[in-house]
């Protein structure tokens, strides 16, 4: 996997990256600066591309990039086609710094266990992903259909490095012991959390580890469930309720 330790190939990473970004800029054609995205965001179409414009120039920070040096100042009121150029131009930049070096060239990042480029490519293809999915439900277009390897990607990553990582590092825990099994087409994982705090592990075969419940489903449905875009009708559940609700408030609380 060209040194990253992620189940889609780097190459093929970016180029959904890409794909994303004009999906992305296409949404916004017909849709107002000020419209909900009905998300667990909270956020409007004008935030969600301002936000996303603002994690392209800091990745490129983290990258030390020399565009980064180039910071894009937008006005408070600023309107949704300098937001979406900004996003655009910037997206350009940090594709063309992608490109441009190997997926295991070292990289300062937030995530203990990786720090390579890689990290940022992944890290940047989810929130891409994620967002896109916010704005063309605010715009009132229906969803492009995600790629199951890059949704079950998406699910590794929401469960090792927010749920498994961030809330450690928030200091959030759980306020009782619980354990789901989450499971799509080929992949599946055991997820618990308890008061002293959370762990993520795979298993081939969540059947026989007995969790107080399972949430699984089509990998996109699964994978926008856990971001808090689809509610729980979405996906397919059994056992435990609460325990099933305790797991995505914390995925919201990790991911916020």
């Amino acid at each position: 996997m060209n040194g990253t330790d992620v189940g889609i190939e780097y190459g093929r990473m970016l180029d959904q990256l890409g794909i994303e970004a004009q999906l992305m800029t296409a949404a916004t054609h017909d849709v107002h600066v000020d419209a909900p995205v009905y998300s667990a965001s909270g956020r409007t179409v004008g935030q969600t591309l301002r936000h996303l414009g603002d994690l392209c120039e800091d990745v490129l920070s983290w990258l030390g990039s020399p565009e980064a040096q180039r910071r894009w100042d937008l006005p408070a009121e600023a309107d949704l086609r300098e937001l979406t150029n900004r996003f655009a131009v910037r997206m350009a930049d940090l594709l063309a710094e992608f490109v441009s070096r190997p997926p295991d060239d070292p990289a300062p990042t937030w995530w203990p266990e990786q720090h390579t480029v890689a990290f940022w490519a992944r890290r940047m293809l989810h929130a891409a992903t994620v967002h896109r999915a916010d704005v063309q439900t605010a715009a009132g277009i229906e969803h492009t259909p995600i790629d199951p390897e890059v949704a079950a990607d998406g699910i590794d990553e929401v469960l090792r490095v927010w749920f498994g990582y961030r809330l450690h590092s928030l200091q959030i825990t759980a306020t009782r012991p619980c354990s789901v099994g989450v499971h799509v087409p080929g992949r599946n994982w055991l997820v618990t959390a308890d008061p002293s705090g959370a762990a993520v592990t795979s298993s081939q075969d969540v059947a026989t580890t007995t969790p107080d419940a399972v949430v699984g489903g089509e990998p996109g449905s699964v994978y926008l469930w856990m971001w808090g875009r689809l509610p729980s009708r979405a996906v397919e559940t059994s056992g435990d309720p609460d325990a099933i609700a305790q797991l995505w408030g914390l995925l919201q609380l990790a991911t916020r």
